[in-house]
Order: structure tokens, then C-alpha cells, then sequence
């Protein structure tokens, strides 16, 4: 027995009675319904061959998802917020997350692939800057019949979430450094987590097997720094082509969900050359601003999107199940305990679609509210992600309690999303980083104890107190003349308490 979240049908839980009118328009509202349709009908059903089945058949994912992500782009999924000028839809900001709830309902690693194209695009077309020489690159892939996947790469093996972290100011960035050469930028250092990512071959493989579907990856947006002394003047972004010369990559990452949709690996950049006009920012300052609003606030702004969109999935999957439960005669969704599970669950759900629905209205009227790489905003950002998180995770945790051992057998479909939802909470610095933030929007902006002892123990020259420098050239200077340190340190000493008496006289007189 299976149980399709498809088979739901609750008022309250369609397009037209879950996306207020005051955030969304009725032409989004019809987009929203079309999505549902589609996810209900294309990927409900295949939801297990995604994962290619139990035993994890790398084959049949791809065929899968590939052809799952051809029907998005078929549908203009992929290119909702490209600009018309280049042959997208011009869609808002509501109707990006509106695909990304829609799809998770279905498959967060298909809304995921799907929401990196939104990604990139808004690298090139955003309120920093405007690359429209890499537009009109870009965009014959980007609305070509047979669509590319592409990846954004940030995370670095030391320091887990820093990059995420503002109160770090971008100086962590240190094991990938973009430096000019000429008319190339060459690229060395280490990346951890991108995806979907993975050797040249890999990809060259599935377009090999289904070009009518898969038109292959597109390549690398990298999150880089020419300098991390020099902080957020200094980040930036660099792409690169998927098959760049000098990047070697490991194997992707056995993970507990999104198995075959989002493959991550470890990258390593040795002496890569990537043509000048491949570095997007074009002003010190704008890679920041893109990192903070577009990479890391947009970024976990879709992700609430998707969490909310899982636990959506969930909900109705417990919904239907307790339905036809029956515990002495009676629906088991019908037990006051039961039924007022089933109304919490709803009430977390909606609140997240809600929070994520005003924050992303607020980052569409910035004359307001602020940019979105603004602290404040930033806040909003994670408040949405955090929120849907935590209902995503009672959503999931409670739908599998309700179902009892049914709830964590792979045919009944729960358990992928209690598998998937951690992975989403976590990525772009986690729940944790996400109530960090908070913090720094509401109160900030404040530095961590210890950041600046840090600073002057990397860069001591660069950021060390002008007295500690004098001090410790006057120690060198003493140690020299008088042949060791330990008289050198008598000599200052005697120099203090007869500076300390000299202020001492001064003063009486």
C-alpha cells in the first residue's frame, strides 16, 4: 500500500486558500495551481524512482530526475526570473518560491536543481549590478530546448559556516584565492559541499544517454576572495566552466537524503585560469553585497519555501493516512489527541507559508524595507528559514508518530521527507547560524569575543594595536643591546618606574 500525498485534497490546503491575496496576485495564484497539477500528476509517482528506488539505482534516478527537470523547464520553471529581454518569463519573487514550495511538496532535490538556475541568474541580473554581457551569454543555454543544470560553490573545509557568518566580515574566505593575472583570474584553494557537482565525465555520461533531456552542467558560480585581510572589499564571485582545467573533484558525499538529485563533492583548485570577464562582481564592495542579500538571504529564503513545501507533504500524507486508520470503528484522525496533532501540524505549516510569503514581499519593495543584503533583512531571511524549519521537522517527526512503524517504511514515502528536511535546515550555515543572525538584524551589528585578537594573530602587521608594534620593536631593540632578554627586560622595567616617577613629580608640581 502506498500512500500519495496526491490523493489529499483539503481546502485549506490549495493554492487558492494557502497564498493570501495580499501577497500574491491572482494570475500567481493560477501559476501555483498549474505547479500542483503538475507535481501531482509528473512527480508524486515517481518520488521513489528519484532516489533510484531501495537500493539506490544510479540509473534510474537520473533517468528520473533528468527527465522530471526537462518537464520544469518545459513548463518555464527554470527560467521564472530571467528577464524577458533574454527570453524568460520575468516572474517575481513570489512566483520563484511558489515553484519551490510547489515542487518540494513533490521533491525538495527537484526544486533544488530547478532553484539553482533562479540562482545564477540573479548573480547576473540583480539591485548590486546588471552583467548584461554575461546575460546574453548565458541565456541561449538558459532557454534552450533541452535544459542545463548548474551549481553555486561556497562552503570551505575549515570553518564550517563562517563564510555565512557577517560578523567575520568575509576574512575566512582564505582557501580559495581569485588573483588577476593578465586577462585571467587563476584560481587556487579547496571547496567542500556544491553541488550537483562531480567530475566533467560524469555529466558527459547522462547527456551521452539522454541528449533529448539532458543538455549537460553549465558550470561553477564560486564564492572567492583576492584577498580575506582585506574582508568584504575584497570577496567576490568567479565562474567557470564545468569542465575547467586544473579542477579535480571527489566523490560525492553518501547523505542520509536528496541521495541522487544534488550529488556533493570536495573540489580542488590548482592554478585554474578563468577569463577576467568571468569575475561577475565588477566594483569592491558588490561581491559582498551579493554574498549577504543573494547567496546567502535569498538563498534561505527559498529554502523556507522548501521546507514549507515538505511540510506541506507531510501533513497531507498523515492527513490521508489517519483517514483510513481506524481505531474501534472510528477514523483515527477523529480522536480529539489525533485531531489536535493534525491541527497543529497545519497551524506551523501555514504560519511558515505565511512569515516566508511577507518576507519575500518585503524584498520586493526595498524603497521600504532596505536591500536585501542589509542586516535587517538578513533576519527576516533566516527567521523565515528557521521557522519553517522547525515546522518541517514537527511535521515529519509527528506524521511518522501518527503512522507508527508505517511512517518509516520507504513505500509509504514519509520517511524520504524526514530524511530530506534536515539537509535543507541545514545547509547555508544551519539553524543554529540562522538564530545568530536574527540577532545581528535586531541588534547589531556586533563582533564575536575574540575576532579581534584573531585578526591581529593572522595579519599582525595589518591589524595590530600601533603601541603593541612600538612596544615590541622597543623589546627587539633593548634584547640587542644589552645582549639578552633577560636584561633586556630588567632595562624596561627600570625605564617604567622612572617614566611612572616622572608623572608622578609633573603632577605635584
Amino acid at each position: 500500500m502506498s500512500v500519495m500525498s496526491a490523493e489529499a485534497n483539503y481546502l485549506l490546503l490549495t493554492p487558492e486558500h494557502k497564498y493570501p491575496r495580499c501577497f500574491c496576485t491572482e494570475e500567481e495564484i493560477i501559476m501555483a495551481k498549474r505547479i500542483r497539477e503538475f507535481v501531482d500528476k509528473e512527480v508524486l509517482p515517481n518520488r521513489q524512482n528519484l532516489e533510484g528506488g531501495w537500493h539506490r539505482d544510479e540509473e534510474l534516478a537520473h533517468k528520473t530526475l533528468f527527465e522530471l527537470y526537462y518537464k520544469c523547464h518545459q513548463l518555464g520553471l527554470t527560467i521564472s526570473n530571467l528577464p524577458s529581454e533574454y527570453g524568460g518569463l520575468a516572474l517575481s519573487p513570489i512566483v520563484r518560491y511558489m515553484i519551490n514550495e510547489e515542487l518540494s511538496r513533490g521533491d525538495v532535490g527537484l526544486a533544488t536543481l530547478v532553484g539553482k538556475t533562479h540562482w545564477i541568474v540573479s548573480f547576473m541580473y540583480n539591485r548590486v549590478q546588471v552583467r548584461e554581457d554575461l546575460l546574453e551569454e548565458f541565456a541561449p543555454k538558459l532557454t534552450s530546448n533541452v535544459p542545463y543544470i548548474s551549481c553555486v560553490n561556497i562552503s570551505e573545509p575549515e570553518g564550517g559556516a563562517n563564510i555565512e557568518d557577517p560578523a567575520l566580515e568575509l576574512r575566512t574566505l582564505n582557501t580559495v584565492i581569485a588573483k588577476k593575472e593578465g586577462d585571467f583570474w587563476i584560481l587556487n584553494g579547496h571547496k567542500i559541499w556544491p553541488g550537483p557537482a562531480a567530475d566533467p565525465s560524469y555529466w558527459d555520461k547522462w547527456h551521452e544517454k539522454w541528449p533529448d533531456k539532458f543538455a549537460g552542467h553549465l558550470g561553477y558560480w564560486v564564492v572567492v576572495t583576492e584577498d580575506p585581510s582585506r574582508g568584504e572589499d575584497a570577496a567576490g564571485m568567479v565562474y567557470h566552466p564545468y569542465n575547467a582545467e586544473g579542477v579535480k573533484f571527489g566523490l560525492p558525499y553518501k547523505k542520509c537524503g536528496l541521495c541522487w538529485t544534488d550529488e556533493n563533492v570536495e573540489i580542488w583548485y590548482e592554478n585554474v585560469k578563468v577569463p577576467a570577464k568571468y569575475r561577475v562582481d565588477v566594483k569592491p564592495g558588490n561581491g559582498a553585497k551579493m554574498i549577504h542579500g543573494y547567496v546567502i538571504g535569498a538563498g534561505r529564503l527559498a529554502a523556507a519555501a522548501r521546507l514549507t513545501g515538505i511540510a506541506t507533504a507531510c501533513l497531507e500524507i498523515a492527513l490521508e493516512w489517519t483517514k483510513n486508520r481506524h481505531i474501534a470503528g472510528k477514523p483515527v484522525r477523529e480522536r480529539s489527541y489525533f485531531a489536535s496533532i493534525l491541527a497543529d501540524m497545519y497551524r506551523r505549516v501555514d504560519l511558515a507559508r505565511q512569515y516566508y510569503l511577507s518576507a519575500t514581499w518585503q524584498l520586493m519593495h526595498p524603497e521600504i524595507y532596505g536591500e536585501l543584503w542589509e542586516p535587517h533583512m538578513i533576519a527576516k531571511f533566516s527567521a523565515a528559514r528557521s521557522f519553517a524549519g522547525e515546522a518541517a521537522m514537527f511535521c515529519a517527526n509527528k506524521a511518522m508518530e501518527l503512522m507508527g512503524s508505517y511512517g518509516y517504511v520507504f513505500e509509504m514515502n514519509l520517511e524520504k521527507y524526514y530524511r530530506d528536511f534536515k539537509i535543507v535546515q541545514m545547509w547555508l550555515g544551519g539553524a543554529q547560524r540562522d538564530t545568530l543572525d536574527i540577532a545581528q538584524g535586531l541588534y547589531g551589528p556586533f563582533k564575536w569575543a575574540g575576532y579581534e585578537e584573531w585578526l591581529k594573530a593572522r595579519w599582525p602587521k595589518k591589524f595590530a594595536n600601533p603601541k603593541d608594534v612600538i612596544e615590541k620593536e622597543i623589546d627587539k631593540t633593548l634584547s640587542r643591546a644589552s645582549g639578552s632578554e633577560r636584561e633586556a627586560e630588567r632595562i624596561k622595567k627600570e625605564l617604567s618606574k622612572n617614566a611612572e616617577y616622572d608623572i608622578d613629580e609633573a603632577m605635584k608640581g
